[in-house]
């Protein structure tokens, strides 16, 4: 029977629309679905179409699990408006032992590059949940390792019999350890503030030391300099601290020998410093003026007779209008008047103006003569005694070769005619 024409075109119509309602759905899963491959060690208890969810919230499901050779691999569907972090990691989750399990990826996306389609996560990024046969295991290893083995009573046995033996007779000392200890806890918490003060200092004195820094390994290594010194040294340190020990020894004795001696002498020091102290002004005028009086008594010294001598010298001779007018001022007699005086220094000054001397004008002092033998004159160096001792003629002949003899014409111009 043939096949009419409209039958074809039905038939070719439906083909179409399937291939385009395949085509639009593959379509839609690609405009919003990303693909996403991940690795697992097991997948127990994980089934296709199981959730995948990101803090607890929907975003995909499982599309296929295939075994591999050496892990599972599980292909997710995510929604493409759901960010996830490029590198993410996937847990499979177990609620209970028996409910269904789902996928957890995680961290949460907050910025960042994200996962794209056709991405892969590696098994060292995949976790899987401990199964009830592996707790068993566990569990059944850690009861015959703590259980009786024959006539071994065994570990757990022997802890509870010691502790039996500890604890036994010592409640009421357990009791009151616990008191004290919450005595205790009790106080810090009533002085957590000082205790956090504390702790805040702590942490600014450690912020002070690491800011610091450089200067602490500058101290370091100066220690660490006078520490090589010290050690490189070591022979001339022993000898210094036994001589240093002998010395002390020596002034331990002395003090022994002497101490009431010392004390006395001590006394008397601290008397003569009060006096000193009380004397101040006194003591700082003698040091002020006795350099002078000592160079004076030098100059009256006379070594050849082993005695003192001077000159005659007027006192106020400078000024004899002073000292007569101030002599009748001095006195002052009872009806003078201070005009007297006026009139003494209006009378006197004109005659005496040019009779002021200190001296007596005489080229001679009966006093004064040879004060020392050449034998008791103390020359500062040679070439001062060299000098005090050259003949005048031998002075003048050396000045006229060191200047030599000025025309008498260059003697009226300035500078000796000299340029």
């Amino acid at each position: 029977m043939a096949i009419s024409k409209k039958t074809w075109l039905v038939i070719v119509a439906v083909v179409v629309i399937l291939a385009l309602l395949f085509a639009g759905y593959f379509g839609y899963k690609a405009a919003t679905k990303n693909k996403v491959t991940a690795y697992f060690a097991s997948v127990t208890g994980l089934y296709n179409g199981d959730p995948v969810r990101v803090v607890g919230v929907n975003v995909g499901r499982v599309t296929s699990i295939s075994p591999q050779p050496n892990a599972v691999k599980v292909t997710m569907e995510l929604d493409k408006d759901v960010k996830v972090p490029a590198d993410a990691k996937a847990v499979i989750v177990a609620q209970s032992l028996v409910s269904g399990r789902f996928i957890q990826l995680t961290p949460v996306y907050t910025e960042g590059a994200t996962m794209v389609g056709g991405a892969d996560i590696p098994m060292e990024r995949t976790a899987v949940p401990m199964e009830w046969d592996d707790v068993k295991k566990q569990l059944t290893r850690l009861t015959d390792a703590v259980g009786p083995k024959g006539t071994d009573h065994g570990t757990l046995s022997d802890a509870v019999d010691v502790a039996y033996e500890n604890l036994a007779g010592n409640g009421k000392a357990i009791n009151s350890s616990i008191k004290e200890l919450s005595d205790v806890m009790g106080t810090l918490s009533s002085g957590r503030g000082d205790l956090f003060a504390t702790i805040r200092s702590l942490q600014k004195l450690t912020d002070s030391l690491s800011t610091s820094h450089e200067q602490m390994m500058q101290f370091n290594g100066r220690i660490a300099s006078v520490s090589s010194v010290l050690a490189n040294n070591t022979t001339a340190l022993n000898g210094a601290l036994h001589n240093l020990d002998s010395a002390l020894s020596d002034i331990k004795s002395f003090i022994d020998t002497n101490g009431s001696t010392l004390s006395d002498s001590i006394r008397r020091l601290s008397t003569a410093t009060t006096v000193l102290r009380t004397k101040d002004e006194q003591v700082q005028g003698l040091l002020h003026s006795g350099p002078t009086q000592l160079a004076n008594f030098y100059n009256i010294y006379n070594p050849l007779f082993g005695s003192l001598s001077g000159i005659f010298g007027l006192g106020m001779g400078s000024n004899l209008v002073t000292l007569l007018c101030g002599t009748m001022q001095a006195n002052d007699r009872p009806g003078q008047d201070q005009k007297d005086v006026e009139k003494c220094v209006d009378t006197i000054a004109p005659l005496f103006a040019s009779f002021t001397m200190n001296y007596p004008p005489f080229l001679a002092n009966p006093v004064t003569g040879v004060n020392a033998r050449p034998n008791q004159i103390k020359y500062q160096n040679a070439s001062v005694k060299a000098r005090a001792q050259a003949d005048i003629r031998q002075l003048d002949a050396q000045t006229r070769k060191d200047n030599g003899n000025t025309p008498l014409g260059n003697l009226l111009v300035p500078y000796g005619g000299e340029k």
